[in-house]
């Protein structure tokens, strides 16, 4: 063989040409010589995440509540468990969610604007079979593009039960009030979002009757938005103005208040056995009085002299007691 092989000392001394650029390396682009590029790890290393770990807290207890009642709705067994949260668009759940899908749509106050509840149709059915105790035709109702007037009752009942449920956990987080607007067949005939609108998806998988289905909540990002720090589980931030208008308010309506005043009318120093002798009709000698202290709820807060005013036993106050001297 005459073709010449390069040495290990070769090809080192060659690459180290190519990275410092001594070396030209041919391309059908022209020559292409080494160089350094700044990179800046901070924003390359910034990971987006949608998790949301308060919400997903959340989740998992409207999963829990929801099982006990879905059972009482359905009378069997329900295992219903949390799954992904994620924030897509609009257009992307319309692929996700199978055709057709019974959505019902919902409002919740105080949040502005409406969410949707989406049942897929193996769901729908699997609800009718198990609401009426029957047999699952699933033949024929998978040759149907819509849905009986029956199943979209049983799915606004599930639905209720749904809405019931989420008032119930999120009232730790914040006071909703769902209410049931109107229901539609698949996700494309909504047409109250748009298609790149994202969406926070809240995803559960439903057990019962021996068959898994699935179904999620879709909340609108705009009309969650201002829940969002909430769900990462950041603390609100206080308001100045709402703290100082309620510490005023209290000191005002402190002055109402009314408080037991209380004060020592002489001091006796006795053994204990002759205390354990006392007798009803006994007399107890005490130093005739001069200064008292007048407390409150047993807090020592006035100095003052024993007395008489208008014929009633009364203390003349003289300095309020500080707290060293208390």
């Amino acid at each position: 063989m005459n073709d010449k092989v390069l040495t290990d000392d070769e090809k080192n001394a060659l690459l180290e040409g190519v990275q410092s650029g001594e070396v030209e390396v041919q391309s059908s682009a022209g020559p292409i010589y080494a160089s350094v590029v700044p990179f800046e790890i901070g924003p390359r290393a910034r990971i987006t995440k949608d998790s949301y770990p308060r919400l997903q807290l959340l989740t998992q207890q409207v999963a829990d509540k929801l099982s006990r009642q879905a059972e009482q709705l359905l009378q069997c067994d329900v295992a219903i468990t949390p799954g992904e949260i994620r924030v897509r668009s609009f257009s992307e759940y319309c692929v996700l969610c199978e055709d057709p899908s019974v959505v019902v749509i919902f409002s919740a106050e105080p949040l502005i604007g409406n969410a949707l509840i989406v049942m897929e149709s193996a769901m729908v059915r699997q609800l009718v079979d198990a609401f009426f105790g029957g047999v699952d035709n699933e033949g024929e109702t998978a040759l149907q593009n819509t849905f009986t007037p029956g199943e979209l009752s049983v799915s606004n009942l599930f639905a209720n039960v749904v809405l019931s449920t989420s008032k119930e956990v999120w009232s730790s987080l914040i006071d909703i009030s769902p209410d049931r607007l109107n229901t539609e067949i698949n996700l494309d005939l909504v047409d109250m979002i748009a298609e790149t609108d994202p969406v926070v998806g809240t995803e559960f998988f439903m057990s019962f009757c021996d068959k898994q289905c699935v179904f999620r909540i879709l909340w609108p990002y705009e009309m969650v938005e201002p829940l969002v720090p909430a769900f990462d589980g950041q603390k609100k931030d206080r308001d100045a103005a709402e703290d100082a208008r309620w510490e005023n308010a209290i000191c005002k309506r402190i002055a109402d208040s009314v408080v037991q005043l209380t004060t020592n009318v002489g001091h006796s120093q006795m053994t204990l056995g002759d205390l354990i002798n006392l007798n009803p009709g006994d007399v107890i000698e005490i130093d005739s009085p001069e200064d008292a202290t007048v407390l409150a709820k047993q807090v020592p807060l006035l100095h003052g002299k024993l007395g008489v005013h208008q014929g009633r036993n009364a203390v003349e106050t003289i300095e309020w007691l500080d707290q060293q001297q208390m």
